[in-house]
């Protein structure tokens, strides 16, 4: 059955199988992803209502912006910056209610990506970026130190796996079916699923009225170059565009420092002769360049792994563990005809099994 259904989906992308064995080989020939083009994005041809990228912090939620813009060649905007009501974005980043800034002009909004990402893994990313910002130093550079994280945990984990849970509660229950599309991180970043994954986001991106995805024989290489590439952004000279402290966007909340640090920065745009235009410039389309360095799957730098440095290994006590197993059953036996939401949480209880069982 897994075979057919991998099967089904490599003749989506129009590519011919003619053994399980070649579908590694198939998906990631060198060849297959020197055919597409993520390096611009532009402004709609007509107004478009915005999806919900909605994630709990610490999920990835900055790759799969990238990813959305990628399958679409539209800007994808974040709920402390953009408007549901400007009509220009292809999705909107919210952690709400994980936290509870909520995406102003929503009301058009009506449908949803939800993001989740393992809570093993989740919540001790969320406190490596909160230790960051506190220190004032750069998003995804330095792990927290094991002493910083316990004090954190101790303190903070009954409210985030609450959290975690009614935040994936909110967008499951709020969304029929149609409306709404839940993503795993693990799977988006994985080398086999990764691919597949994506072709379930353009197919979903499609629908929204007035966009066009990427062809489905291009939909691997854009994985690849999301997934396995750093994006930077240029000027009119190639040159790196970089925030005036060198910090990237992060992957939780905002303070009043952060979010007037990050509004203060401008990001130019360029027409298709490379001349830098102004937003506001009516009738014309605009166009943000990018260039991308490849990153090796081994690089801890790349998606698939911490992007900071150190050794450090976050762990849960026993009671912890058994509480994130028992939310983790508590949401899957509440979501049965969530089938493939079933499956991405049993999953994660098995590694929580499997973390239990080292104790």
């Amino acid at each position: 059955r897994k075979n057919m259904v991998l099967a089904l989906c490599l003749g989506l992308l129009g590519i011919a199988v003619h053994q399980t064995g070649s579908l590694r080989r198939v998906l990631y020939s060198s060849t297959l992803y020197q055919t597409c083009d993520i390096s611009t994005i532009s402004l709609p041809n007509q107004p478009i209502i915005p999806v919900f990228a909605a994630s709990y912090p610490g999920s990835g939620s900055q790759m799969a912006h990238y990813l959305y813009e990628a399958l679409t060649g539209i800007e994808s905007g974040d709920e402390w910056y953009h408007r549901g009501d400007t009509y220009d974005h292809i999705t909107i980043k919210t952690h709400y209610p994980a936290r509870k800034h909520q995406i102003e002009g929503s009301r058009l909004m009506q449908r949803a990506i939800v993001l989740i990402r393992n809570p093993l893994h989740s919540i001790p990313s969320y406190h490596n970026y909160l230790y960051e910002r506190d220190h004032k130093i750069p998003d995804h550079t330095t792990k927290a130190p094991v002493d910083a994280w316990i004090k954190w945990r101790d303190e903070h984990f009954d409210e985030e796996i609450v959290s975690w849970k009614d935040h994936l509660v909110y967008w499951t229950v709020g969304y029929v079916q149609d409306d709404k599309l839940i993503v795993s991180y693990e799977r988006l970043v994985d080398n086999k699923m990764g691919p597949i994954e994506t072709i379930r986001i353009a197919n979903f991106l499609g629908r929204s009225d007035g966009i066009d995805v990427v062809p489905p024989s291009h939909i691997p290489c854009v994985w690849d170059k999301v997934v396995n590439y750093k994006r930077i952004e240029v000027d009119e000279n190639g040159d790196e565009i970089a925030d005036s402290d060198g910090k990237s966007d992060g992957d939780g909340g905002h303070d009043d420092e952060d979010t007037e640090r990050r509004l203060t920065y401008n990001r130019h745009l360029y027409d298709e002769h490379g001349n830098r235009l102004d937003k506001n410039n009516q009738g014309t389309q605009l166009i943000v360049k990018r260039r991308l360095v490849y990153l090796s799957p081994d690089d801890p730098a790349h998606p698939g792994h911490s992007h900071r440095d150190g050794d450090q290994v976050y762990a849960f006590t026993k009671p912890q563990l058994e509480t994130i197993r028992s939310t983790l059953n508590v949401l899957r036996g509440r979501f049965l005809t969530e089938y493939t939401l079933v499956v991405m949480l049993s999953g994660y209880i098995e590694e929580v099994n499997e973390e239990l069982r080292k104790l």
